[in-house]
């Protein structure tokens, strides 16, 4: 059964991160497993301390993958940004039927997208922004409609 669970800091986030990282599959690759570990650990406390909310799509009983969310301004203009999104070794690049043969990365963006919109019926909000961590991921969210912003920003217009 397909599932998308949100913790933020008013959520039982006790053992989160042991939870998360029990119930994900990290890279197979030693170092990128690491620096994935670390990020979730970031993004745990960040939880903890109204940072941050975190999203994450479980099917039965694994992840499939994860986006934490915050809102932030960039150059003047009320954002919602893109912390961080993972998606498990497992699950990258497969199209999943469960998710309406969606990959994994583009659901968790469009979840963002219908989230902003939301956020936007209620308070000023103009975009969703996030920094991609590699050039990899830039050609990534340019192919989802992102633009870049600045060296180490891009956006997309709600």
């Amino acid at each position: 059964m397909l599932e998308i669970s949100n913790y933020n800091s008013s959520s039982s986030t006790y053992g989160l991160y042991k939870k998360l990282l029990s119930k994900i599959q990290l890279s197979k690759d030693i170092n990128d497993a690491q620096r994935e570990s670390l990020f979730i650990k970031d993004i745990c406390n960040r939880i903890e301390k109204s940072k941050t909310v975190l999203y994450v799509l479980e099917l039965d009983t694994e992840i499939i993958g994860l986006i934490s969310l915050s809102v932030t301004s960039i150059q003047d203009q009320p954002s919602m940004q893109v912390d961080y999104i993972f998606v498990s070794e497992k699950y990258r690049s497969k199209p999943l039927k469960e998710l309406d043969n969606l990959k994994p990365f583009k659901y968790l963006i469009e979840i963002a997208i219908s989230i902003a919109k939301e956020i936007k019926e209620t308070v000023g909000l103009r975009y969703i922004v996030l920094s991609p961590d590699t050039e990899e991921l830039i050609h990534k969210y340019k192919s989802l409609s992102f633009k870049e912003l600045t060296k180490e920003w891009m956006y997309l217009k709600i």
